[in-house]
């Protein structure tokens, strides 16, 4: 329940944060699992260490902002680049290339495979 409390005060944070400017460095370090895309997993995965002092056992490191300790300021700083992409390639197929590409707003690397 604490945990729910957690993520319920980081989005109420996130309307009174003021907009910051996006970094390559900060998307990357807000998708803590790097799956490319900075979303609810993100935020989970940090929630779930709340309180703790980030060691060399937890991999992915969830201290956000490098204050070693793992807090509600490491969930807003996620939670302000929530749905964004990270800069982490993904592997997009026909359909979903267009929808994915079109929002972002960093430069993007596009390798096409063929199995031909």
């Amino acid at each position: 329940m604490r945990k729910c409390v957690y993520i319920i005060l980081v989005i109420c944070l996130l309307s009174v944060v003021s907009a910051q400017e996006t970094t390559f460095d900060s998307l990357l370090t807000s998708d803590v699992n790097t799956d490319g895309v900075i979303n609810i997993l993100d935020l989970t995965y940090v929630a779930s260490h709340i309180g703790e002092t980030p060691n060399d056992e937890l991999s992915p490191n969830p201290d956000i902002n490098g204050d070693n300790v793992i807090n509600i300021l490491d969930l807003v700083l996620i939670a302000s680049h929530f749905g964004k992409y990270s800069g982490i390639p993904l592997e997009l197929s026909d359909e979903s290339f267009d929808s994915t590409i079109r929002d972002i707003k960093l430069p993007v690397l596009v390798e096409f495979k063929s199995d031909y």
